[in-house]
């Protein structure tokens, strides 16, 4: 019975070891035993992902400085904190880039974190404005979840870049919640490709589709929870 009730202990104590384990950040977590991609070996970068486990292959889920919104995040993912900022404790700007060493197809994103302004009650004002800031003249499509109404364009330009005309590809958009008045995101990403070859519009590809993954998975995160949680 003695060593019954002692294996038992030692049960709950490990159990116990295992969710205080899952409760540790990334950024608490020694470098050298975190997954060898640049997501987590960037220090800045580390500092918003959850967990090192993948959400699904290549993808890990990050948060916001602000606890507003989850997203998938690449895993060759890096956070550009000179162009990203917070504000009263109402907007957040988070940028970053997926650029793949030895690879002609990047990814410059944008996500644009917004609650408690009345402004965001309007989605019409908010696509207006987000077609003015990038020069876009066709319309958005929508699509909606239970929890939130996802407003996107899609479209191409040619840049010069070192002599040689570039192909940039852009998802922009506005994402509204259903559940809390005055809550919203509007995003942009960026599709570069510097090489003219099959190869790279193959790559495009694959990359439209990570955005549009990334897209989708924005998530807003019940703020009266996470109040009540401090």
């Amino acid at each position: 019975m003695k060593k019954m009730i002692a294996f038992i202990g030692l049960f709950f104590l490990l159990l116990g070891g295992c969710q205080m384990n899952q409760d540790v950040r990334p950024k608490d977590i020694d470098p050298e035993d975190l997954p060898d991609v640049p997501a987590f070996q960037d220090e800045a970068t580390r500092e918003f992902l959850v967990s090192t486990e993948e959400v699904e292959s290549g993808f890990y889920l990050m948060e916001s400085k602000l606890e507003g919104f989850q997203m998938l995040f690449p895993e060759n993912g890096i956070y550009t904190k000179l162009t990203s900022s917070t504000s009263d404790g109402k907007i957040e700007t988070f940028n970053f880039k997926d650029i793949n060493n030895g690879k002609d197809v990047h990814i410059i994103g944008q996500v644009k974190y917004h609650r408690d302004q009345e402004y965001l009650a309007n989605p019409d004002e908010m696509l207006l404005a987000i077609s003015g800031r990038n020069n876009f003249e066709d319309e958005f499509k929508m699509k909606e979840t239970l929890s939130k109404e996802i407003y996107y364009g899609e479209g191409s330009k040619k840049i010069e870049h070192d002599g040689d005309e570039t192909e940039v590809y852009s998802y922009i958009g506005y994402i509204k919640s259903r559940d809390k008045e005055y809550l919203g995101i509007d995003y942009n990403f960026y599709i570069l490709c510097f090489n003219k070859d099959e190869i790279c519009s193959k790559r495009v590809s694959e990359k439209k589709d990570q955005v549009e993954k990334i897209i989708d998975s924005i998530t807003f995160i019940n703020q009266e929870e996470v109040d009540r949680d401090d």
